[in-house]
């Protein structure tokens, strides 16, 4: 094998092995860790089995390395200490999360107190007492449990000092010197354990918050589009703002109707899932057209379409914009016919009525509510669309006169409107423009 197939194999076994040691570890760490948890339940058993694994780690290394008869009490030491981490281990295992933590603190209070007073001071033991200190105000939520044990390590790391200036060690240690820099190096690890997994588990919880605000933010917009969907946009913000909408009068809009001619024959003739999408598919082409013009849709009620210009931003143009956009829906219309009869397939036709005039919009209720308009204006044009023509636009005389100029009208004389009387009603032949282009 050459050099490179060597090198590959070998940094191929390097990453198995550390991929394996990072299975194990994070094994280890989540050792009774269930669904059941709280967050910061999950964050304490992690960081208590972290610790108590790693402190684990180096007392079995301490049992290796004191195996000779003359340090035999270091040997016994460090095996009582592996065989108290190892309960710690089980007790989260059995989900005796507390009894773990107070078993740990305690232990650790005891034990290190009993050999810093009876090592003395050459080994540094009472050191681990600070590493424990810290650790309690971790594993508890409880301020009591935090403040007492802070205090018991202060008082047990205080008499380990009083007791090397009035007593002697009475447990020799030849290998003291070893002891001090190795309970050093561990204090040193238990601190970057308790600093480590407090930084990582912050960073975990900030990346989890940064993805559900992201999610959020998603949803938010999800609703703002399904909002904006319903009602207009000044009338959303201002329902999202103080959850109500003030209902708001318009001097000049133009509203325009349109419905189907034979809708109910043509329903009893087709499946429901077929005039449920042929509908579909009209009023959809129907809302892309009144788009391009700038025109707000109000409502659809079966076979009707409701929608009107000047609101909710009133301007001047909205006469022309609804005719305009009323010859593109009968061009659109026109042409679907064509198809249909080419395919001898049935087709639909719509009558269309426009006026022109004042009404008031806004939003009624507190469920299910609607954006909807109100005045004599969209009475009137409801009855130009009911008395219209299929194929053609039927506009008032109020829209009329707003629109003469721009659009070939023939006048269709005063017609009896229900409700209404005689009203002037004229057809929209085509704009002016386009004809004389032609």
């Amino acid at each position: 094998m050459d050099a490179i197939g060597k090198t590959a194999v070998t940094s191929t076994g390097n990453s198995n092995f550390l991929q394996w040691g990072k299975k194990a570890w994070a094994s280890i760490i989540t050792i009774g860790i269930t669904s059941q948890l709280t967050a910061w339940e999950q964050k304490r058993t992690r960081l208590l089995n972290g610790v108590s694994a790693m402190a684990l780690i180096i007392l079995s290394i301490y049992c290796l390395l004191y195996l000779s008869k003359t340090e035999r009490l270091v040997l016994i030491e460090s095996f009582q200490g592996v065989v108290a981490m190892a309960i710690v281990l089980l007790l989260n295992h059995f989900h005796k999360y507390i009894a773990a933590c107070h078993f740990f603190n305690i232990y650790n209070m005891l034990c290190y107190s009993f050999f810093a007073i009876s090592h003395g001071k050459v080994d540094a033991a009472e050191y681990i007492l600070v590493a424990g200190s810290i650790a309690s105000m971790l594993f508890f939520r409880d301020r009591v449990t935090v403040i007492t044990y802070f205090i018991l390590n202060a008082a047990c790391f205080a008499a380990c000092k009083y007791s090397f200036t009035v007593m002697q060690p009475f447990l020799f240690m030849p290998n003291g010197e070893n002891l001090y820099f190795a309970n050093h190096v561990t204090l040193f690890i238990i601190l970057f354990l308790i600093v480590f997994y407090f930084k990582s588990e912050n960073e975990k919880q900030e990346n989890q918050l940064e993805q559900r605000n992201l999610l959020l933010q998603k949803e938010k917009e999800k609703s703002d589009n399904l909002l904006l969907n319903i009602l207009p946009a000044e009338t959303a913000e201002e329902l999202k703002e103080t959850g109500e909408a003030a209902a708001k009068s318009y001097k000049m809009v133009t509203v325009l109707f349109l419905d189907f001619k034979d809708f109910t024959y043509m329903a009893e003739s087709m499946p429901a899932e077929e005039l449920v999408t042929a509908i579909n598919y009209y009023f959809s082409a129907f809302d892309n057209i009144i788009q391009r013009h700038d025109i707000e849709k109000i409502k659809t009620i079966g076979d009707a379409y409701m929608c009107a210009g000047g609101l909710p931003q009133a301007n001047k143009t909205n006469p022309t914009d609804v005719v305009l956009a009323a010859l593109e829906i009968q061009e659109f219309m026109q042409q679907d016919k064509q198809q249909k009869q080419q395919q001898n397939k049935p087709f639909f036709e719509v009558r269309i009525g426009i006026n022109s005039g004042s009404i008031i919009a806004g939003i009624v209720g507190i469920k299910k509510f609607a954006y909807d308009i109100w005045g004599d204006t969209v009475n009137i044009a409801s009855r130009m669309e009911s008395s219209g023509i299929a194929g053609k636009v039927n506009i008032s005389g109020a829209t009329y006169e707003l629109v003469k100029d721009a659009f070939n009208c023939t006048h269709r004389g005063k017609i009896e409107a229900k409700h209404k009387g005689l009203i002037d009603m004229y057809f929209v032949d085509g704009c002016k423009d386009t004809e004389s282009q032609q």
